[in-house]
């Protein structure tokens, strides 16, 4: 918000006197009372006969009723523009789709990317240059990992991030923002789930078999599973098909939303490395999709926009064998693919087969990863709201 706020400013010349800012975090006031306030003291005028005027509020969430107080503003005042911000997901998505229906965009500012996270942090690396900054990267690469990229977790460590995960974040979610949008009585159960997904990256959404692990009945563990996913502490990926409206019916694949969560909720000491990178991996790459074959010929993730169809393979352990290989290669095959990537731990080299190709890369080379699956990343999301997925 300030960001804009300064954008508004010195990049388009808005007077400083048409910008009102105000954060519920510090205070409850009623909406009627700011604007009062700002016409008398600084707008010396009303607010329906000036120019456009930029409404700031952040943490609306925390203004009782506030969506409906915001819907009133709206039509009001058609020279005022409002830019509402929270840092609770639920309240946010159920007051902007009940009562401001037709009336907001809406953005989702996402964590750090872990070129973000170098900027802070002030590390000179040559992207071009991987193999020169390999330990540094690796270090970098592992600090990424444990902070998620939340900015303010940056000079945290050891303890007290974890502290600072479990309360700040996923405890205020689990226990407060989720029982106050939805009607549940057991908030511990969500707990659970998030700590089961912990230990189990890339688990199979096989809700009786969870529902009898944890004595609840099935169709309990999938609404309490869409509640995670609406609160963008987990992500669900779906099993891939040519067609693509059939594969929701399809088994399913969950993940956390971050890395960050896994060295909360994992009930091991320190996170198993092969699944803190396919939590990453799958995340970073926006991955919507995942690969299983009536012969349980598996592929982690499915990258496609409507002209490619990109296989990715996530295998860190220190010897890659041909059996490693060959659930890609089958998938090319079928669906005739001519690129597949395997990301590894060490081996870095391209394996040909007639005109398939397999480009294995390490885990840390970051950019050239990014350089082989170029724009499939960013057109995961938009081509899976194009066919209905949520």
């Amino acid at each position: 918000m300030h960001q804009l706020i300064d954008h508004l400013i010195r990049d388009q010349q808005v007077d400083p006197f048409r910008i009102v800012y105000f954060s519920f975090d510090l205070q409850e006031l009623g909406l009627e009372g700011i604007l009062e306030s700002y016409e008398l003291e600084i707008l010396q005028q009303e607010i329906r006969d000036a120019k456009k005027i930029y409404l700031f509020l952040d943490e609306i969430q925390k203004l009782s009723d506030w969506s409906n107080k915001v819907k009133v503003l709206y039509d009001q005042y058609p020279n005022l523009k409002i830019i509402l911000s929270g840092s609770a997901a639920l309240p946010l998505q159920k007051g902007t789709k009940e009562s401001l229906a037709g009336r907001f965009f809406e953005f989702q500012v996402n964590p750090l990317s872990f070129n973000e996270f170098l900027e802070f942090r002030g590390a000179a690396i040559d992207n071009t240059r991987e193999q020169i900054y390999q330990r540094e990267i690796k270090l970098l690469l592992s600090d990424f990992l444990a902070t998620g990229g939340f900015a303010e977790t940056i000079s945290f460590s050891g303890i007290a991030l974890k502290k600072y995960f479990r309360e700040s974040l996923l405890e205020r979610v689990i226990f407060r923002d989720i029982p106050e949008s939805f009607e549940i009585n057991r908030p511990a159960l969500l707990m659970a789930l998030l700590e089961i997904i912990a230990d189990t990256p890339g688990l199979y959404l096989e809700y009786k078999n969870i529902g009898n692990d944890l004595k609840v009945d099935q169709r309990t563990v999938a609404n309490y599973i869409s509640y995670l996913s609406h609160s963008l502490l987990v992500s669900k990926l779906y099993n891939y098909s040519a067609n693509r409206l059939t594969s929701e019916k399809k088994m399913k694949r969950i993940y956390l939303s971050n890395t960050c969560f896994l060295s909360v909720l994992s009930s091991e000491k320190k996170p198993e490395l092969g699944g803190l990178f396919e939590t990453f991996f799958a995340n970073w790459l926006n991955a919507r999709f995942f690969y299983r074959s009536p012969q349980k010929d598996e592929v982690d993730f499915i990258l496609y926009d409507r002209k490619n169809v990109l296989p990715v393979e996530v295998k860190i352990r220190e010897r890659l064998s041909k059996k490693d290989l060959r659930p890609m290669k089958k998938f090319m095959t079928r669906f005739k693919c001519r690129q597949a990537l395997l990301i590894a731990k060490n081996d870095d080299r391209i394996e040909k087969e007639e005109n398939r190709e397999i480009r294995i890369l390490p885990y840390w080379k970051y950019w050239s990863i990014k350089r082989v699956v170029g724009d499939l990343i960013d057109s995961q999301g938009a081509t899976l709201n194009s066919v209905g997925y949520r």
